[in-house]
C-alpha cells in the first residue's frame, strides 16, 4: 500500500506531450465557456475549472497557459463584450493560474485549501478590469456574479483534484 499523504515524484514529459496535454485542458475551457451560470456578462462561464485543475495538478506553468488560453478563447467565443479588455483580463487569469499551480506547491496535503482561495480571491478582483467599458457601478454589480462563478470554478476543479491526486497519470 502506497502513502498518498506524499507527494509522488514527477515525471519528465515530452515537450509534445506537454504541449498536446495544454491544448486538451484549453480545448476543455472551451467546452467550459459554452456553461454559462446567470450573469450580465457572458464571459462568465465554466471556463477557469480545467485551468485551475491543470494548476494544481501539472503546476504553475501549466495553469499559467491553459487559463490564459482559455480566457481568450472564451472571450473570442463570446463575441468579445468586453472588447481590448479581454487582454488584459487573460493576463490576469493565467496569472490566477500561475499563483494557484504555486500556492499548491507548498503543501502536497493540504496546499489546494489556499491555493482554491488564492484563485477565487484573484478571479474575483479582476471585476475591476471592466471598470473602462462598464463603469463603476455596473462593475460593482457584476462583482457578486464574477465571485460566484469564480468560487464554482474553483469548487469543481478542487474537487477534481482531489479525487485524482496520485493516482492519475497524465
Amino acid at each position: 500500500m502506497t502513502d498518498r499523504s506524499q507527494k509522488p515524484t514527477i515525471r519528465k514529459v515530452s515537450k509534445t506531450y506537454r504541449i498536446a496535454r495544454i491544448s486538451i485542458f484549453s480545448a476543455l475551457c472551451v467546452i467550459g465557456s459554452f456553461i454559462h451560470p446567470p450573469s450580465p456578462i457572458q464571459t462568465v462561464a465554466f471556463d477557469s475549472s480545467p485551468g485551475f485543475f491543470a494548476a494544481l495538478y501539472f503546476g504553475a506553468i501549466d495553469g499559467l497557459l491553459v487559463t490564459g488560453i482559455g480566457h481568450v478563447i472564451t472571450s473570442i467565443v463570446n463575441g468579445l463584450p468586453l472588447g481590448i479588455l479581454h487582454l488584459p483580463i487573460a493576463l490576469g487569469m493565467a496569472s490566477t493560474g500561475g499563483v494557484m499551480g504555486l500556492v499548491n506547491n507548498i503543501n502536497y496535503r493540504w496546499g489546494f485549501v489556499p491555493a482554491a482561495i488564492c484563485g477565487i480571491a484573484i478571479n474575483t478582483s479582476l471585476f475591476v478590469m471592466a471598470v473602462p467599458a462598464l463603469g463603476w457601478a455596473a462593475a460593482i454589480a457584476f462583482f457578486p456574479f464574477l465571485l460566484l462563478a469564480s468560487t464554482m470554478n474553483s469548487a469543481v476543479a478542487t474537487l477534481a483534484y482531489v479525487s485524482v491526486r496520485g493516482r492519475l497519470r497524465i
